[in-house]
């Protein structure tokens, strides 16, 4: 294999959503293409299994509907979306208060405005934050004057007390963040609060993985090769000419688009001699999954955990949220830890995790003498690349510095489903451009 075919495909490597995406444009534009896979699913880290007549996502994850790119790429009716209640329970020091989005559904405001958890003041702060991000364009939400700051820094600066940023922006956009200390970029912080505004936070009837298996049905029958792992590229007269599989077959093509997580994408790039940027720095999770005869955490809004030596960040009965997830008389529910938590050793976690459900459930009035039964932990160790301020300054491009090498990744924009929408959607574009 000394020299290109021009019949032969371009190769994506990786399918998780911003493989998919890139090939789902390039197969638009007329290009043959293939998706090489290493699990045995498409998804990535966008996948849900059947546990015990259970779904489990492979971590806690949601779908922002407003997302604008990600969004043109789904059929949502068709994802059968079950939304959570716009709003949130914060517990702190044995005392639960209900603080939600009253402009997307009324029936919240009085338990709004009762909430001890934020003072008035704050609570007409929330209002003017959200004001605020909605007449902001996402890429307003990234420029560098809210991209050089940290969401800390931010959040006192817009008068927040600090009470109410350790009390209810640390659980909440912690979780959102994966960083309770709240270090990441307010750039992050107004894109997601911009998400949650203008649309609804929800999960397919038939798990987060539905997302992805519709994304991989818009693909060519055979297009999508899953359980192909690629040990290395292939180059010929300087030019990235194919790939050379784990077992040793090689695999010709045209363009090779490196769409796997950064360290992933790096590892490959560096068998052809090239050199990837990867970000500084990752934010883990660990979400465990509990069966119940019936929830200690009823509803369809998030609890959030705002002691401040808490292990469980945020738990959710994602059953009553989507009732698919688990059969009739049973009920679903998932703890995340985040940070130095998500580390601990399963026994640890399990034991911290029982504990703060039940305390959590206590304050809330619910007794949640219900047995928790265990059926998954799912460990996340690299769910989202960390973002501190001026991240974004060190933003790599699409093309890889070596002909015939893309790359397709949410380090091209944020780590996010929408910024991996938009680098797999990028990748494909600068492709075709450039080989016109």
């Amino acid at each position: 294999m000394s020299s290109r075919n021009t019949q032969d495909p371009v190769i994506v490597v990786g399918a998780g959503i911003a493989g998919l995406i890139c090939a789902i444009e390039l197969h638009r534009a007329g290009r043959p293409v293939v998706v090489l896979e290493r699990a045995e699913d498409v998804g990535g880290r966008v996948r849900s299994s059947r546990i015990a007549q259970l779904t489990i996502d492979h971590g806690f994850q949601v779908l922002f509907t407003a997302y604008p790119v990600l969004g043109t790429y789904l059929d949502q009716r068709a994802l059968a979306l079950r939304t959570f209640t716009p709003a949130a329970q914060i517990v702190r020091d044995g005392r639960a208060s209900l603080i939600g989005d009253a402009w997307r559904d009324p029936s919240l405001l009085i338990d709004t405005v009762l909430a001890r958890a934020l003072p008035l003041g704050d609570k007409l702060r929330l209002l003017a934050l959200r004001r605020f991000v909605q007449q902001l364009t996402i890429d307003d939400c990234f420029a560098a004057r809210f991209d050089g700051v940290s969401t800390r820094e931010f959040l006192l600066s817009r008068g927040f007390s600090t009470a109410v940023i350790d009390g209810f922006f640390a659980p909440f956009y912690g979780g959102i963040l994966l960083d309770r200390s709240l270090a990441t970029s307010a750039s992050v912080l107004l894109f997601t609060f911009k998400m949650l505004a203008d649309g609804a936070t929800a999960v397919p009837a038939r798990g987060m993985g539905a997302m992805t298996a519709q994304l991989a049905a818009q693909l060519p029958t055979g297009a999508v090769r899953i359980g192909v792992a690629v040990r290395q590229l292939d180059v010929a007269d300087g030019h990235v000419i194919g790939v050379t599989l784990d077992d040793g077959s090689r695999f010709a093509a045209t363009q090779v688009v490196l769409a796997t997580d950064p360290v992933a994408a790096a590892a490959l790039a560096m068998t052809a001699g090239a050199r990837l940027d990867v970000p500084t720095g990752a934010h883990g999770c660990t979400s465990l999954y509990y069966r119940t005869s019936r929830s200690p955490l009823p509803g369809k809004a998030l609890w959030l955990n705002a002691n401040p030596t808490a292990v469980i960040s945020h738990a959710v009965t994602i059953s009553d949220v989507a009732p698919e997830y688990a059969p009739a008389g049973t009920a679903l529910l998932a703890a995340t830890a985040v940070g130095d938590a998500a580390t601990m050793d399963d026994a640890s976690l399990d034991a911290a995790a029982r504990r703060e459900i039940a305390a959590m459930a206590t304050a809330a009035g619910h007794r949640g003498s219900e047995a928790l039964e265990q059926v998954a932990i799912w460990r996340v160790p690299y769910a989202q690349f960390a973002q501190p301020p001026r991240w974004r300054e060190q933003r790599p491009s699409v093309a890889c510095g070596l002909p015939g090498l893309w790359r397709a990744s949410e380090f091209l924009h944020s780590s996010s489903l929408e910024g991996a929408a938009r680098g797999g959607q990028a990748a494909a574009q600068a492709l075709l451009h450039a080989t016109a």
